[in-house]
């Protein structure tokens, strides 16, 4: 609480007055955390504006249209997700959250008020891509659970460990190629 007093430029009992204990503005620090990530996720998939790599690519597109091609909307979803979702900051904060996890409400505090929330705008998303013939059909939470599996795969486990920093463009791009083209050999429409 010392070193949070400090870099918050407050004395520890201004500290103690909005929060009565350090579990206390843990479980504050998580929602918040989680919060932002639903919300990060949702501007994404809701036509808000996201860099991707950089200050020179800046998209502002309504991406969850089930009308759209599918394969180039969740091409353009994978990569917004892994440039937004795969940074330090982040790791920071996915380490904190599992070294804490051991507290099952924490865990559980994170994913229904973050990537809980986030896996449910892909549902949805996938269930309309179903209903529009896009894709298979099939249990639309799995077909999102699949996707988010897909996206991950390659780089998750290197990035947790630290043995990958940042996911640079052109590991992002193809390793983003590579999960779409499977997800569209199973879930693409038949015949396809």
């Amino acid at each position: 609480m010392t070193v949070i007093a400090a870099l918050a430029g407050v004395s520890k009992a201004t500290l103690y007055s909005y929060f009565s204990s350090k579990d206390e503005l843990f479980i504050e620090s998580v929602e918040s955390s989680a919060d932002q990530h639903k919300g990060m996720l949702q501007n994404i998939c809701e036509g808000g504006s996201a860099d991707i790599f950089n200050d020179d690519v800046r998209l502002t597109i309504a991406l969850l249209q089930p009308s759209e091609d599918i394969a180039s909307t969740l091409k353009l979803l994978g990569e917004r997700i892994l440039g937004t979702f795969f940074t330090p900051q982040k790791l920071a904060v996915r380490r904190m959250i599992i070294s804490s996890s051991r507290d099952r409400e924490i865990g559980k505090l994170f994913y229904e008020r973050g990537a809980g929330k986030g896996m449910k705008i892909l549902e949805d998303y996938f269930a309309a891509a179903i209903k529009a013939g896009q894709l298979r059909p099939s249990e639309p939470r799995v077909v999102a659970a699949h996707f988010r599996g897909l996206l991950e795969s390659e780089v998750f486990e290197p990035w947790l460990l630290n043995i990958l920093h940042e996911l640079p463009p052109d590991l992002i791009h193809d390793v983003v190629d590579r999960a779409i083209e499977v997800f569209m050999r199973a879930y693409g429409p038949e015949g396809n």
